[in-house]
């Protein structure tokens, strides 16, 4: 479903950009993916016990609406909050555990279900063209807002800006919604593409941008990642890239079977990093 236009950009379905990838990673690992599966993905960290997560559930009008998964350190205190925008269902595995990650690196991590209106019974490309039909990137943006404003009342959010993160086309979504809102102080985008429609948008992005890209992406051409980048030097926001060579889609994701352990650690390490610079010494 990862169809190109100038990069990862499906003309006929905006929200379908994540499924492919998604449909290929929960089957099996294969056999480089078993090998590595092995070791302890450094966002396998659920069962943490310095950590406390779960299902929240947005209500507006008094009534509940869709739902979302949020994990925050277990002490006391406020921490500075990171939007987590996932490329497909938030219940595959990785999902929940970046936002526990999140929670251990000293942040709270919500990811709101951008993808609500699939049915549990949605599996393949026509179920969720079908499900997802009129929620448009639009309709997404709005539900990133509501996570955003959910995450502003709690009493562990530290107040201030937030950070974002996203992957594939959560990752556009991130850089999007951060280019319309005040309320993001830093994006991390992993192999988001590059849609020429989403350019106007993107001129409003001023906020650092960390962009994390495998050179072997078969679903988001790498040299997408490579034009994005100067595309927002060219208009001054502060940005870097950083390439993993022989890296596929989803890397990152131990879920996926092109998850490769030092990617993922390196990339989660210049992640955390990031967010904290951008947001804990603010």
């Amino acid at each position: 479903m990862c169809r190109e236009s100038e990069g990862c950009g499906p003309d006929r379905r905006d929200f379908l950009i994540g499924g492919a990838a998604a449909f290929a990673g929960l089957g099996a690992l294969g056999a480089e993916g078993a090998a590595q599966k092995k070791e302890q993905p450094p966002t396998r960290v659920l069962d943490d016990p310095d950590i406390q997560h779960g299902k929240v559930i947005f209500k507006h009008g008094g009534k509940e609406t869709f739902d979302g998964f949020l994990a925050r350190p277990k002490a006391d205190g406020s921490f500075p909050a990171v939007l987590v925008i996932a490329g497909n269902r938030i219940s595959e595995e990785y999902i929940p555990n970046t936002c526990a990650a999140l929670a251990l690196a000293g942040f709270v991590g919500l990811a709101p279900n951008i993808f609500h209106p699939l049915p549990d019974s949605a599996k393949t490309e026509e179920d969720y063209e079908k499900a997802l039909k009129e929620h448009t990137k639009y309709d997404v943006l709005q539900d990133i807002q509501v996570g955003a404003d959910y995450l502003k009342t709690q009493p562990f959010v530290k107040a201030g800006g937030m950070g974002i993160i996203g992957f594939c086309f959560g990752g556009r979504m991130a850089m999007l919604f951060a280019a319309r809102s005040r309320e993001i102080d830093a994006v991390v985008a992993f192999h988001p593409g590059l849609v020429m429609t989403d350019r106007e948008m993107i001129a409003h992005l001023q906020v650092p941008v960390q962009l994390h890209q495998g050179t072997a992406d078969r679903s988001v051409d790498a040299t997408t990642a490579k034009k994005l980048q100067e595309i927002l030097k060219s208009q001054k926001t502060p940005v870097e890239l950083f390439l993993y060579e022989g890296a596929d889609h989803g890397f990152l994701a131990y879920t996926r079977p092109f998850y490769r352990p030092d990617d993922a650690k390196l990339a989660w390490r210049r992640t955390t990093e990031f967010l904290g610079k951008h947001l804990k010494e603010k």
